[in-house]
């Protein structure tokens, strides 16, 4: 209790249409986010009221987040990640640190459920002071005006996606989902309550599979928008070509009779179907948006990528590499000892003496994920400083590669 306020989780349905009603005020009824926690109440497996935490005010709701538990790979590697979503106040009760008393609550409860990381999409610069930072690219888009999609003849069977078509397609995201280096991971749960709710976020959608010589061989999900007739192509697997171009003469006779002028593309910019979209004179790729990530303890993340890094050193000039490796946090120093090319400990060393290494700890998950390199860390951020003598281990260890995050609620 802090004097009228107190903080709790949702207990009730009297607690839950409170919750909703605040969802409803401060996104807007349009928004549809008052349904998207509904349907996480009712649908999804993991989470609990107990993952709803709420700041009230004389029996009201009046400032609430909550906790979104999820899976992301990394290189392979499972990481589990809580999701911050739903960040809402109503605006006579702002500025009085609701919002950083909940966040505290909300920390509290990663780490004690032992979360990796937590992400957030949110509003720009605000999540700064929580510690997170832009680390994953968020809302790539690729648009066309559907008038300039060519008359393509169908080279493939398109048809609605169906309950027995998840199996197929959960092995053909998975094998899509390779060519980025950090991802998500949709289990059957999740594509279930997906199935059943016709909603991934907030949004509903029509899914299609894509068939070829009688075998499924992709599937892709798009939604509509009338007020502002634009069709979008939410998800999709890899294609080839012909399977591309039969998608685009499909979206363009669905749109076109739906009285819908534009096609986006929400999706990853290296997807064949984006690079296929491109090279037909689209609008234009815009600019990304991108994740906000605040790690829970670089120490056990080093850890946990362990086998990953030794990989990056066997296949590398440093392959039989005998060292002690200190990463300078400014406040503190990780250190890997390493033994003929392979990581026999990582501990935390309260000193920060050595200063070969010194990454700025806010901005480390960028190079961590792969979003920037090195050399653009440095040339960015004064307080990234790496010296000459361990800049080619550190690019071996931490490559730029591409990443994507496919919707799991």
């Amino acid at each position: 209790m802090i004097g009228d306020f107190s903080l709790q989780h949702l207990r009730n349905g009297d607690e839950i249409e409170d919750y909703l009603e605040l969802m409803r005020r401060v996104f807007g009824g349009e928004s549809r986010v008052d349904l998207m926690v509904k349907k996480w109440i009712g649908h999804q497996p993991r989470m609990t009221l107990e993952e709803f935490f709420a700041a009230r005010h004389r029996g009201r709701t009046v400032a609430a987040l909550c906790l979104i538990p999820s899976e992301w790979s990394i290189g392979e590697v499972r990481l589990r990640v809580a999701e911050l979503g739903c960040v809402a106040t109503l605006p006579e009760y702002r500025h009085l640190g609701l919002q950083r008393k909940l966040m505290a609550e909300y920390h509290k409860r990663v780490l004690e459920q032992g979360y990796d990381l937590s992400a957030i999409e949110g509003i720009p610069y605000f999540y700064r002071q929580f510690g997170y930072e832009y680390a994953l690219p968020l809302d790539e888009q690729t648009r066309i005006r559907l008038g300039e999609i060519p008359e393509y003849k169908s080279a493939c069977t398109i048809r609605p996606f169906t309950n027995h078509d998840v199996s197929k397609a959960m092995e053909l995201l998975a094998r899509s989902q390779r060519k980025f280096y950090v991802h998500s991971v949709r289990d059957e749960e999740t594509w279930n309550m997906q199935q059943k709710t016709h909603m991934v976020a907030e949004y509903e959608f029509d899914g299609y599979c894509v068939e070829q010589e009688g075998q499924m061989t992709g599937y892709f999900r798009a939604s509509q928008n009338p007020e502002s007739k634009e069709l979008f192509l939410r998800e999709i697997t890899d294609v080839n070509e012909s399977a591309a171009q039969s998608i685009m003469g499909f979206l363009k006779k669905i749109g076109v009779q739906s009285g819908l002028e534009n096609l986006v593309c929400t999706i990853s910019h290296h997807e064949p179907f984006a690079k296929y979209l491109a090279a037909t004179g689209h609008q234009g790729q815009l600019q990304p948006y991108a994740w906000q990530i605040r790690v829970s303890d670089y120490m056990n993340m080093l850890r946990k990528m362990k086998t990953l890094l030794e990989e990056r050193l066997r296949a590398s000039e440093h392959n039989s590499l005998t060292a002690k490796i200190n990463f300078n946090f400014f406040r503190y120093t990780v250190r890997l000892t390493i033994e003929s090319g392979t990581i026999t400990d990582v501990q935390r060393l309260e000193d920060c003496e050595d200063r070969a290494v010194r990454f700025n700890p806010t901005v480390f998950p960028q190079l961590l994920f792969g979003y920037r390199c090195r050399e653009e860390l440095e040339l960015t951020y004064p307080d990234f400083i790496v010296r000459p003598s361990h800049r080619h281990l550190i690019d071996v260890l931490f490559p730029k590669l591409p990443s994507h995050i496919h919707t799991v609620y």
